[in-house]
């Protein structure tokens, strides 16, 4: 069925979802520098060798994002979903419990880490190649460039691009935790509840999400797209595709009965 959402419930969601963006922005310039330092580190290495056509297979042995990756999940999950997990209670209760944080906590915790998981190797994957086009790239411009260029090179490149992917890997997490959160916290409360599906309005809001506005379901019932069904938007327990996913702002609304 379709239910009318009010604008108080969109400005609601709205202030919700740029509350969890504002500290998944903070996680973005975090993960860039991390990555900058790590693809330093790296390039250090393949200074040693003179011969640059050898430094991608450097970067495939060297590599690793693992000693920040994981960190860097579980407090983005943790500082964006906090907050989002209260106020789902919050609008639950009508305001008369704050709910159990510690729970929240642990669940969201370990969501992280298995996030973490399913993405660290397409996620450093996608670094490594984007060094090694980067290297392939200068090689075909200059067969004959020197390391001292290649180095800045690559640093040179390599900057605008890291901005893109983090901002893209940080905004997508982020509204993955915060839907998680939610979800989370309101079956926490034992409440009964419908959710309805609630579009951002920031733009380019893809047609089958905006066919969903206002659609509401069951507590356990799923939302139905034509290429996937999802138990509220940024839902990824069903294996539902990126274009789904990826740069989505709908959030999901939870009305007690």
């Amino acid at each position: 069925m379709k239910k009318r959402i009010s604008p108080a419930q969109r400005r609601h969601m709205d202030y919700l979802r740029r509350k969890g963006l504002a500290v998944g922005k903070v996680y973005m310039t975090r993960l860039e520098k991390a990555r900058t330092k790590e693809v330093r580190r790296v390039l250090g290495i393949c200074r040693d060798f003179a011969d640059v056509t050898q430094w991608g297979d450097v970067i495939d042995t060297n590599l690793s994002e693992a000693g920040y990756i994981f960190d860097w999940y579980r407090g983005l999950y943790l500082e964006a979903g906090l907050p989002q997990a209260a106020s789902t209670v919050r609008d639950l209760t009508r305001g008369k419990a704050a709910g159990p944080g510690g729970v929240w906590e642990r669940v969201l915790a370990e969501f992280a880490s298995t996030r973490c998981g399913q993405n660290i190797v397409s996620v450093t994957g996608t670094l490594r190649d984007t060094l090694k086009d980067i290297i392939r790239k200068i090689i075909i411009a200059d067969p004959n460039t020197s390391v001292e260029r290649m180095t800045r090179a690559v640093q040179e490149d390599f900057g605008e691009l890291n901005a893109w992917q983090c901002r893209r890997i940080a905004q997508t997490e982020t509204m993955i935790g915060l839907a998680e959160a939610a979800d989370v916290a309101a079956r926490d409360t034992e409440i009964p509840f419908l959710k309805q599906w609630c579009i951002s309005g920031v733009g380019n809001t893809r047609e089958t999400h905006e066919a969903m506005d206002g659609i509401a379901v069951e507590e356990q019932e799923y939302f139905v797209l034509p290429d996937c069904e999802l138990l509220y938007p940024h839902d990824i327990s069903t294996g539902a595709p990126a274009s789904e996913i990826v740069n989505c702002a709908c959030s999901c609304i939870r009305i007690p009965k």
